[in-house]
Formats: structure tokens, C-alpha cells, sequence
């Protein structure tokens, strides 16, 4: 016979946001939710310079629309549609 008992768990709550190029916190607009920005995932494959790695990056607006100057082909921009 099998007895179980009841055991709370732990789960992690995001607190806070940093931009990874200037440093700047995101501004919390209410608890739980961020001034807009931008969050990268990355998991790097084989024979990339970070194989098997994760990357993790978040930026403020301001540093993305510094960042896409740079770019030599722009993003790809469209009116939002609800379906992404």
C-alpha cells in the first residue's frame, strides 16, 4: 500500500527584468507585467562557436531600435494579427 502526503511546492515568479546592453531595469507596469521589450532564446547547435549552449537575452526598446540600425537587411515589420 502506497500513502502519500501533500507537499507544496516551489515555483520560481519572475521579479525582475534587465536589459543586457545598458543595464536598465524594465519598468514593472503592474505586478507580474513588464514594460515591453524584447526576450531572446537561443540554443546553439553543433559546430557554432557555443555548441550546446542556451542564450538567454532581454533588451529595452530603446536598445533594440539601437541594435536593428545596425542591421544590414531590417526586420521584417507587419501590422500585428493576433495569430503569433
Amino acid at each position: 500500500m502506497r500513502i502519500f502526503f501533500e507537499k507544496p511546492v516551489t515555483q520560481p515568479h519572475l521579479s525582475d527584468v534587465r536589459c543586457n546592453s545598458c543595464g536598465r531595469d524594465v519598468e514593472k507596469e503592474d505586478p507580474g507585467y513588464f514594460e515591453d521589450h524584447v526576450s531572446l532564446t537561443k540554443t546553439w547547435g553543433y559546430h557554432s562557436p557555443f555548441d550546446g549552449e542556451n542564450h538567454d537575452i532581454d533588451l529595452c526598446v530603446d536598445c533594440y531600435q539601437d541594435w536593428v540600425q545596425e542591421f544590414e537587411i531590417p526586420p521584417l515589420i507587419s501590422p500585428h494579427d493576433g495569430r503569433r
